[in-house]
């Protein structure tokens, strides 16, 4: 049986799968996509909703009935399965939240993740669609000295899609190493993008933007600044680039991906890495709804909550 941890859900959870279970009852399962690392606790959510007074298997309710397949081949449920049910009458609605012990998934697969080989995990309801987490390496420990800051990558894991970013340390090399450490040490887990212009770029990294005070999100930071590394690097779609005050020195943890061309930024801005997936997520949240903030004429703040889950590192040692 694979191990699963009694915990409560912390995070936002996609896509969503609905799976007509019968006539009776529609059963949704929801699943984070992206890059995770064996130590992170997969979180899931089950929601079932009867359309008329029926009975449910009690997996269901336990997330026992969740089917595992690792690397294309099915490890089997999550859980010991019951033929025990429960009634369940027309119009409940019932939602249960559970994190899945990703490590206990790996070791009864036998299965190790690589830097160059990552593990594909799938989780899905029996006769349901399928999704799928990537398990990489943890480099939570590993000193970003001994990285390849060439070779590394970094996935931003978002509600509306993943992102993966290369670097260009030979332009930049003290904001790319900036970048990487703050994503490693889980700095900018649980972020969000607070600034999304259409067409422009879409801005995040600010550690205000976690509490629940929107006046001061724009204005946090790591607690240090960058000495600007201004390079040749054109500001046109899916660079990634430092923000800054009007102080050229000022740049800290934010930084934003460039939705189109802008080349008034150019040789202004440290340019510092470019998207080599994910284009289209970059696209699903350039296009979300936006208002402006209290007494400004911008209109950049989106209306639905941008996440940035998590930021994995996808090493690779010298």
């Amino acid at each position: 049986m694979i191990p699963m941890i009694p915990a409560i859900l912390l995070c936002l959870l996609l896509p969503a799968q609905d799976k007509p279970a019968s006539d009776k009852l529609l059963v949704k399962l929801s699943v984070p996509g992206g890059y995770m690392t064996p130590g992170d606790p997969l979180p899931v959510k089950i929601e079932v909703h009867a359309k008329a007074d029926t009975w449910l298997k009690a997996g269901l309710i336990t997330g026992n009935a969740i089917e595992v397949w690792v690397a294309g081949k099915k490890l089997g449920s999550v859980g010991k399965t019951s033929k025990t049910k429960v009634r369940f009458p027309k119009g409940a609605h019932m939602a249960v939240e559970m994190p899945i012990d990703l490590s206990g998934i790996l070791k009864r697969a036998g299965a190790r993740p690589t830097a160059a080989k990552p593990v594909e995990i799938e989780l899905g309801l029996p006769g349901g669609a399928r999704s799928k987490i990537s398990v990489v390496p943890d480099f939570k420990k590993v000193d970003i000295d001994k990285l390849d800051l060439t070779k590394t990558r970094v996935a931003l894991v978002t509600n509306f899609g993943t992102m993966v970013v290369a670097f260009r340390p030979d332009l930049a090399p003290k904001t790319v190493r900036s970048f990487v450490k703050l994503s490693r040490d889980g700095f900018y887990d649980g972020t969000r993008f607070h600034r999304v212009l259409k067409g422009f770029m879409i801005q995040g990294g600010d550690p205000n933007t976690k509490d629940d005070d929107p006046s001061n999100d724009g204005t946090g930071g790591p607690g240090y600044s960058l000495k600007a590394e201004f390079n040749n690097l054109k500001h046109v779609r899916g660079i990634l680039s430092m923000a800054r005050s009007q102080d050229p020195d000022s740049a800290g943890s934010q930084f934003f991906v460039m939705h189109g061309l802008s080349p008034h930024l150019d040789g202004k801005y440290t340019g510092f890495g470019s998207l080599v997936d994910g284009l289209d997520a970059l696209d699903r949240i350039a296009n979300v709804e936006v208002k402006a903030r209290s007494g400004q004429m911008e209109r950049s703040v989106p209306t639905t909550q941008v996440w940035l889950h998590r930021a994995v590192v996808l090493g690779v040692l010298k």
